[in-house]
């Protein structure tokens, strides 16, 4: 029963593959199937009939994150990362909004300075972090370090203040030295300095540093910081330590009073230190030349113990 003459055979099957063309191009999601093989216990699964409009491609992740295809893709083959989604006959990958904030999540990581296999192992197993919590607190150390240094070169930091801080653990290649004057202290750090880049590789994370005795402040040994595998004879391991710290820009010559101050600052706490001074150095002649007074250092009192 029709108004108008009925479609012939061969109009009716043209009719149906175009239906079925067109429901196949729009319903992409229909012909995608989950990555289950490499499906982790407790990962996100999406059905397959998820809507497409749900899913990013890959170029629009790379474009709302920030990142290039390359990296997204490194994330993948280290396991960090799974597409919710694939097309298998021609290994379209598919995204969802989970996937775009466990991306962020592993940005942020990256940006605290956690290598990728560091942050692999933050997501595989959450029992064993003592490595990447020791990053974080030796990360926040020197980020207080660098805050005020900045707050020296703007002059806020008129009245250093006493803190605690925590120092952390590393391997340093070190020279001992006694009874030398400033300036032969000061060629002699170079010295040392040159040999160990001369025959290692050097901790940039680590700052180079004299640590002092108390009783005798003339005698004591140059530390230079190197990676953590070096051996020799001149190496020396150093372990983490509470210390009294606080910071100054000046010359050299004005630490003995400073050195009195957290001594002071010690006894009235009721803090044992260790029985030495750790003077860390921060910008000196390397950057400021012969104008001592924007030298910027950190003086330290490592601390064995304190009254409760």
């Amino acid at each position: 029963m029709y108004d108008c003459p009925p479609p012939s055979e061969k109009k009716l099957r043209r009719g149906h593959l175009q239906g079925f063309f067109h429901f196949s191009k729009n319903n992409l999601g229909q012909r995608l199937s989950p990555l289950s093989p490499r499906r982790k216990a407790g990962d996100p699964v999406t059905e397959n009939k998820q809507d497409k409009q749900e899913l990013f491609q890959i170029g629009e992740v790379c474009k709302a994150m920030g990142l290039s295809r390359r990296i997204l893709l490194n994330y993948e083959e280290l396991g960090l990362l799974t597409p919710a989604m694939r097309r298998e006959d021609k290994g379209f990958r598919y995204y969802s909004a989970d996937n775009l904030a466990h991306i962020r999540v592993i940005r942020n990581l990256q940006e605290l300075g956690l290598s990728l296999s560091a942050i692999r192992s933050y997501f595989g197993d959450t029992g064993q972090l003592e490595d990447q919590i020791q990053h974080l607190v030796d990360l926040r150390n020197r980020l207080d370090q660098y805050i005020a240094q900045l707050r020296m070169r703007q002059g806020e930091a008129t009245d250093p203040e006493v803190c605690m801080v925590t120092l952390p653990a590393f391997t340093a290649y070190c020279r001992d030295f006694s009874g030398a004057d400033l300036q032969a202290k000061t060629a002699l750090l170079r010295q040392t300095y040159i040999d160990a880049a001369h025959s290692y590789s050097l901790d940039f994370h680590s700052r180079m540093c004299t640590q002092l005795s108390i009783r005798n402040p003339d005698s004591g040994t140059f530390i230079i910081p190197v990676s953590p595998e070096s051996q020799g004879p001149c190496i020396r391991k150093f372990d983490q330590t509470s210390a009294l710290s606080l910071f100054f820009r000046g010359a050299y010559e004005e630490f003995p009073p400073l050195h009195a101050r957290l001594l002071a600052y010690a006894e009235a706490h009721g803090m044992t230190p260790h029985g030495y001074f750790r003077n860390i150095y921060i910008e000196g002649p390397p950057t400021h030349g012969s104008n001592k007074a924007a030298y910027a250092s950190q003086l330290t009192l490592p601390i064995k113990f304190m009254d409760v």
